[in-house]
């Protein structure tokens, strides 16, 4: 009844910071040549959609029962795996049921993200019931509020349900308010620990405490990254532990048990920085980056709730930090220093790179196998791509959705789409009225000898037998053209071309690729799909 009553109270929310949807943009509003290939999935109340750039249904799968975001995500094995009304589900590309998890453990919840393992287990962020007399044992200031759930990672087992890893906040908090409790002691001697007195009370308060409202596993480091929502803060821990070990201090690949191996975003929160020093506000979709320049790396979406300025003129950013380790893999934190980096040597935001976005709540980040960033702006459900210098490159919004929890976008080669029939349906989602023209990035694509693309003056032969491409120019103005394949690296490019042009792509590895063509006097570009067999 508890939670029911939550839902209930999160729609209402929902619609009074509800705008007229007939009245906003939707649907895909810009579709660039540059743009990733690929494919982009969201929950919708009881539905899930797979859409392509241009806003076309490829798939849908059915939600058993309303609940909380589900995150959907897709499998390396082609399966859509996501969370509802504390079950884990995966299921099959005809949607149907592969597996399904309950817990059976009462005042156990299961909360916004769920991981399948190496093993083929399922982590996922939960919250176990927690009563005002176990908060004040820990040490929390219920004056101004009234949670009853305290934050757990717990490990599932796929076939049974059962909790076989289980990690909760609560083991690991300090305070120097009380010191007749057993948490009590020095703030800044104990970073690996969190402060209980540094918790937010801008969101509502009650019902959750922390708030951890996302997460990501390493395979690697067998390491886990948390957001702490309202504590402003990141933070790793280990794996590699015992359930038992995770409770404590000592054990696992780092030796320190459950405790905070690295944290970021608020230094003053352990007692090594001030209030401005302070990065993230109410953070979420912390992630490592698995591929590229920035490999290794942990991205994030840094909402801006209650940042310290004007009325406003709140934004959000989308920072990407590189945690110092030292040899044998431990996180550097030097004397009464706080955690490197001081600041993000790389943010996306309207103040970095004028990359213009805001949501105070939901919202994510990640980096895609081309290094371009996928973003979704939840607040005004909008999802959009930009390159490494913050040019938004594909847009799309999301009709009738008043705070999109979060989207996943795959690149057209995931390994999860392969033997799948991605033909569009040609159909969009009710409520999509949007009037761009993608037709330049859906042209249908060829490997006959026959003109590709007859744009002004301009116009494009694929000559198979050959291994030739063609552009013909009959007007006296320049051009530049590239041969772009899909992970979005350039394979031939060519400036100042003001003649027909021929050149071979003998040689370059079959697949599909994309010509941008640019009419240097009128600046507007064409596309063209392109398979070289």
């Amino acid at each position: 009844m508890k939670h029911t009553f939550i839902l209930l109270v999160y729609s209402f929310i929902l619609l009074i910071v509800s705008y007229q949807i007939s009245n906003a943009q939707t649907g895909t509003t810009l579709n660039t040549p540059e743009a990733t290939e690929g494919y982009t999935i969201f929950e919708i109340n009881n539905d899930t959609y797979l859409i392509n750039n241009c806003g076309e249904i490829i798939n849908t799968w059915q939600t058993p029962v309303f609940g909380n975001p589900v995150v959907p995500k897709i499998l390396p094995n082609g399966n859509l795996l996501f969370l509802n009304n504390d079950n884990v589900y995966e299921k099959d590309w005809d949607d149907n049921f592969v597996n399904v998890v309950s817990i059976n453990e009462s005042n156990l919840h299961l909360r916004y993200e769920v991981i399948l393992l190496p093993s083929g287990n399922y982590l996922s962020v939960g919250r176990r019931d927690f009563s005002n007399t176990d908060f004040l044992n820990i040490g929390y200031d219920i004056t101004f509020t009234s949670p009853d759930e305290i934050d757990v990672v717990v490990e599932l087992d796929r076939t049974t349900g059962e909790v076989v890893w289980e990690w909760n906040i609560a083991d690991h908090v300090i305070q120097e308010r009380d010191a007749s409790l057993p948490n009590y002691g020095s703030i800044a001697d104990n970073p690996q620990l969190l402060n209980m007195d540094a918790i937010g009370t801008v969101d509502w308060t009650w019902q959750e405490s922390f708030m951890i409202n996302g997460m990501d596993y390493n395979p690697t480091l067998d390491q886990i990254i948390l957001s702490v929502r309202k504590m402003g803060e990141i933070v790793i821990i280990d794996h590699s532990t015992t359930t038992a070990e995770a409770a404590g201090s000592t054990g696992g690949n780092a030796g320190k048990g459950g405790d905070i191996l690295y944290r970021w975003g608020n230094p003053e929160n352990y007692g090594r920085g001030t209030a401005n020093d302070r990065i993230l506000y109410y953070q979420h979709n912390p992630n490592w980056i698995t591929q590229g320049e920035h490999e290794g790396k942990i991205i994030c979406f840094n909402n801006g709730l209650d940042r310290p300025v004007p009325y406003g003129q709140n934004y959000s950013t989308v920072p990407i930090i590189d945690p110092e380790m030292d040899d044998d893999g431990s996180y550097i934190l030097v004397d009464d220093a706080a955690f490197e980096p001081a600041i993000a040597p790389i943010e996306y935001s309207e103040v970095h790179t004028g990359t213009e976005f805001f949501s105070d709540y939901t919202s994510g980040a990640e980096v895609l196998p081309n290094e371009n960033i996928f973003i979704t702006e939840g607040l005004n459900s909008r999802l959009f791509e930009i390159n490494p210098d913050g040019e938004i490159l594909w847009e799309y919004h999301v009709p009738s959705v008043f705070y999109l929890f979060r989207a996943e976008k795959y690149s057209s080669d995931y390994i999860g789409f392969e033997g799948i029939d991605l033909n569009s349906t040609e159909i969009k989602l009710p409520g999509d009225f949007s009037t761009y023209d993608c037709q330049l990035a859906s042209d249908t694509m060829t490997t006959a000898q026959d003109v590709l693309l007859n744009e002004s003056a301009f116009s494009v032969v694929h000559f198979t037998n050959a291994k030739e491409i063609q552009i013909t120019n009959t007007s006296d103005r320049d051009f530049n053209y590239s041969l772009v394949n899909l992970q979005g690296r350039q394979i031939i490019e060519q400036q100042n071309v003001s003649t027909n042009h021929r050149f071979s792509v003998d040689g370059i590895p079959s697949g599909f690729y994309v010509l941008k063509l640019i009419d240097k006097k009128t600046s507007q570009w064409f596309s063209q799909k392109i398979i070289i067999p």
